[in-house]
């Protein structure tokens, strides 16, 4: 028997289930926070952003409407609760990735260059205007097609496009002088688990540490 999609978690949810919500967070959490530390670069920044984002879509769950993925709708809360996370503290205050931070799953990969590369990116991101550091986070980390990136940012297709064009060549220009090539900007996402499916999988590296 396959799972309950989300879009049926959330009308059990708003239907009196006491689990369905809970069943949510559980396979959102690791990829809602992995895309607010990219965004935040700093953990507790990340952490208290990803609280946030559940909080509202709590709160909101009433005003989902199924012309958008649920996905979506969680993805447009979270850039949100991080975005105005960024402007409550004013300034980025990014710090070391851990493996599972950094989204390192590949056992045939080596971790310490892995992590090396990871961290390169994750530094340069935060020298990246907002604005388009959120639109590469989207779409060339976490894979999100734009027309769905055009709905979680409330702005037109092209508009997305030209950020992530912006973002892209911001980004390079940050990582201009290494030894070594850019690193990839794909997210590590172990095998089974599509990063833009609905029901995805909550066994991912990207996930608050417990401490």
């Amino acid at each position: 028997m396959s799972d309950p999609s989300d879009e049926s978690l959330l009308a059990a949810h708003l239907r009196g289930d006491p689990r369905a919500f809970g069943v949510l967070v559980t396979r959102h959490e690791r990829r809602i926070y992995g895309l607010c530390l990219r965004i935040l670069g700093n953990r507790e920044d990340a952490e208290d952003a990803t609280q946030e984002a559940f909080l509202a879509a709590l709160r909101k769950a009433a005003s989902f409407r199924r012309a958008a993925a649920f996905s979506t709708w969680l993805y447009r809360i979270a850039v949100n609760a991080a975005t105005d996370q960024a402007r409550r503290r004013g300034r980025s205050r990014a710090t070391t990735l851990d493996p599972e931070d950094a989204g390192v799953a590949d056992p045939g990969v080596d971790l310490g260059e892995a992590v090396t590369a990871a961290v390169a990116v994750q530094t340069a991101l935060t020298k990246v205007p907002e604005e388009f550091r959120v639109a590469v986070v989207l779409c060339e980390m976490y894979q999100v097609p734009y027309a769905d990136a055009a709905q979680i940012l409330e702005v037109p297709v092209g508009t997305v496009k030209s950020r992530v064009f912006r973002g892209r060549a911001a980004l390079a220009a940050c990582l201009t002088g290494a030894d070594d090539p850019a690193p990839p900007l794909g997210v590590s996402t172990p095998p089974g688990t599509d990063p833009n499916s609905p029901t995805s999988d909550p066994t991912g590296p990207d996930h608050p540490r417990k401490e």
